[in-house]
């Protein structure tokens, strides 16, 4: 492979600088502000000619300004001479609306999908999406970085050793089982179902020894933390100790993290794919070693 440059799209800059350093390479950040009527303004300032572009770009909240600065940048680099694009979105956004529930829908992760491989995207590295099996294309290599044994080793770094990991909704088994194998824990995974009218989440845990333990509960998304909160409540009102909240990305739309604190978690920690305060592990050695073998 010829010479590889890493491209720090706006939404991304802390996660490519550190990967950039890991990896040896050079990191160029994109120029970028809003004029005054909301529209993005970008420029790059770096010769892309026949080099490998690693283009970092999140597109978590507000995602359709970071999707379209994707998008952008992306077709940039190939216009300028970039003999290849990788794309490293560590939020992939639209994920959860992966087929067509109700007819006439527009399927909005396949429609992103391939707008970024019509954009000149390549590859796509991505971290724990929320329909991988969706990601497959013939026109667009797609890696999904699975973090969850990162994110259980960061909370027990924080907390020490946990009893128990629990995770919900249908990728709760994978999940927990993952992160109580990282740290030598037991595991359970939760029920959840959200009644379609009122929106109300209930969640139910199955038969496992809850009373006086320390419960990991761990997810792959906290949006508004509605699922979050009814399992910290479930788990505490079932005898746990302590129940310590951790997943891959906050987006904590709200008041999201405030309400699982007080529904009777003891802390919240997030990854780096999406800024905020909660954000205590990182990505970066994964993202670090996903990338090596196509940047060497």
């Amino acid at each position: 492979m010829g010479s590889v440059i890493v491209v720090a799209g706006p939404a991304s800059v802390h996660l490519s600088r550190r990967v950039a350093s890991a990896l040896g390479l050079e990191a160029v950040e994109v120029q970028h502000r809003f004029f005054p009527d909301g529209e993005s303004y970008l420029r790059l300032e770096c010769d892309v000619s026949g080099k490998t572009a690693v283009l970092f770009q999140g597109t978590h909240p507000p995602q359709d300004v970071h999707a379209l600065q994707l998008l952008m940048l992306s077709r940039t680099l190939r216009e300028r001479g970039a003999s290849e694009v990788i794309a490293v979105v560590p939020y992939l956004a639209y994920a959860r609306q992966d087929r067509e529930f109700l007819r006439g829908e527009v399927v909005s992760l396949r429609q992103l999908l391939g707008l970024m491989a019509d954009s000149g995207v390549g590859t796509l590295v991505t971290v724990n999406p929320h329909s991988p099996w969706a990601l497959e294309r013939e026109d667009m290599r797609s890696v999904a970085v699975d973090v969850t044994a990162e994110v259980a080793r960061g909370a027990a770094r924080f907390h020490g050793r946990f009893d128990l990991v629990a995770s919900p909704g249908k990728k709760g088994e994978r999940m927990a089982r993952a992160a109580g194998e990282a740290i030598g824990a037991q595991w359970t995974s939760l029920t959840s179902s959200r009644d379609p009218v009122t929106g109300r989440v209930e969640v139910i845990v199955p038969e496992a020894r809850v009373e006086g333990r320390r419960v990991l509960l761990i997810d792959d998304i906290v949006s508004t933390g509605g699922t979050m909160v009814e399992a910290v409540r479930a788990l505490r009102s079932l005898g746990a100790s302590e129940v310590v909240v951790a997943c891959v990305h906050g987006l904590f739309v709200g008041d999201a993290a405030r309400r699982i604190v007080e529904s009777g978690a003891s802390a919240v920690h997030s990854t780096d794919t999406v800024t905020s305060e909660h954000s205590r592990i990182s990505v970066a050695g994964a993202l670090t070693e996903a990338l090596r073998p196509m940047t060497a």
